[in-house]
């Protein structure tokens, strides 16, 4: 938790994300914000998880779902979605719904600051009245498969009355700033050090896994079929693990490049509070990620949680993060370099090196950044 006198003392944060499906770089920095700033973390509906329709307080966070525009997988429904009429219909329902709740939790009035990590808020988020608007980048958030068209105007009036922005990659930085965000702040991704690096013992359902293991924890939805049977062939004598949830269900099972192979196995999704205990039984860990336009702006956590648990990381040349640090980790340009990394961070890894990456990305230190830069920009905006 930072120990700072700070001039925020509201701030209403609209994600993309739930708050309890994991957690990511939003409950990370807002967790450390100092604890008599008042936050309300406005969660998006998502069918077949636990719902917030009526608040619910962590400490000095509250969390709200309300439904509202998003993504929607089926075609017939996205459809009526590109109707603006139909857009209109939700977003008064929604605000309606928000300005409800903020007025009743004490978060109505232009006292305030507005972060914003969802594109779908950007129209109605732009028009609350606040001392502050920023936006917080961590994804491209208009290139995921089957974002609408129309989103680019939803952002695009969010980032003409942003003052501040955030953004985890130069990749991003680039691509919001051709849609018009100023004052843009590189702050990467990070790690609690503490919760990965100390020792865990062996999750039971990995004491029965005699072959060592080469693993990846994340989600599935980014990695590269293809490499990862490459890697398996390559590694009989080795288990490749793959631990995370799938974004698109039943991804893992309709994989043809899996078939026939016996040393490679999925978990699916563990909670935050284990992954230490199973990334710690990782010989080498993975990020063979797919190589387009989708990876190229990241900037993955799990680079640093890999990191902080002392292991050797072996990564796809997907975006500049990654290239920068091929001094610091084993990076392939190609299935074969990917592969033949493998054996090189066998042989040649430095675990202190590792360990020295993972602490100068620290989540306190980017909490303490993102929540200095707001309030420079508060008090300078008050002189």
């Amino acid at each position: 938790m930072l120990k700072v006198d700070s001039p925020m003392k509201r701030l209403i944060w609209f994600s993309e994300i739930k708050w309890d499906y994991l957690v990511t770089r939003k409950q990370q920095i807002l967790n450390r914000f100092p604890s008599d700033i008042k936050i309300l973390f406005i969660e998006p509906f998502v069918i077949g998880k636990q719902q917030n329709w009526l608040p619910r307080r962590h400490g000095n966070i509250t969390v709200l779902t309300i439904p509202f525009l998003k993504t929607i997988p089926q075609p017939l429904l996205a459809s009526l979605f590109n109707l603006r009429v139909v857009r209109w219909i939700f977003a008064m329902v929604g605000s309606l719904y928000f300005k409800l709740f903020s007025g009743l939790l004490g978060f109505s009035g232009g006292n305030r600051v507005i972060g914003l990590s969802s594109a779908f808020w950007g129209k109605i988020a732009a028009r609350q009245k606040a001392n502050l608007h920023f936006y917080d980048a961590n994804d491209a958030h208009l290139d995921f498969p089957g974002t609408p068209e129309w989103l680019e105007e939803y952002l695009r009036a969010y980032l003409t009355v942003a003052k501040l922005c955030f953004s985890v990659s130069p990749e991003i930085s680039s691509s919001i700033e051709s849609l018009g965000a100023r004052n843009i702040h590189l702050l990467g991704n990070g790690v609690d050090f503490d919760h990965f690096s100390t020792p865990q013992p062996t999750p039971d359902r990995l004491n029965n896994v005699s072959r060592p293991i080469l693993g990846y924890a994340g989600a599935m939805d980014w990695l590269d079929p293809g490499l990862i049977r490459e890697v398996c062939l390559a590694n009989t004598d080795h288990e490749i693990v793959l631990i995370g949830p799938e974004i698109r269900p039943g991804w893992f099972e309709n994989q043809p490049a899996f078939n026939g192979l016996d040393n490679l196995s999925y978990l699916g999704k563990v909670s935050y509070q284990d992954l230490p205990a199973y990334v710690q039984t990782f010989k080498i860990a993975l990020i063979p990620f797919v190589v387009d336009e989708l990876t190229k702006p990241l900037n993955p956590n799990k680079l640093y949680e890999y990191s902080a648990a002392g292991k050797p990381v072996v990564s796809m040349n997907y975006s500049s993060t990654i290239d920068a640090l091929s001094k610091v980790i084993f990076v392939g340009k190609s299935y074969a370099e990917f592969v033949s990394q493998i054996q090189s961070a066998f042989e040649n890894h430095q675990p202190e090196l590792s360990r020295s990456l993972a602490m100068a990305n620290s989540w306190d230190e980017i909490a303490l950044n993102m929540s200095g830069a707001i309030q420079r920009e508060l008090s300078r905006r008050e002189a």
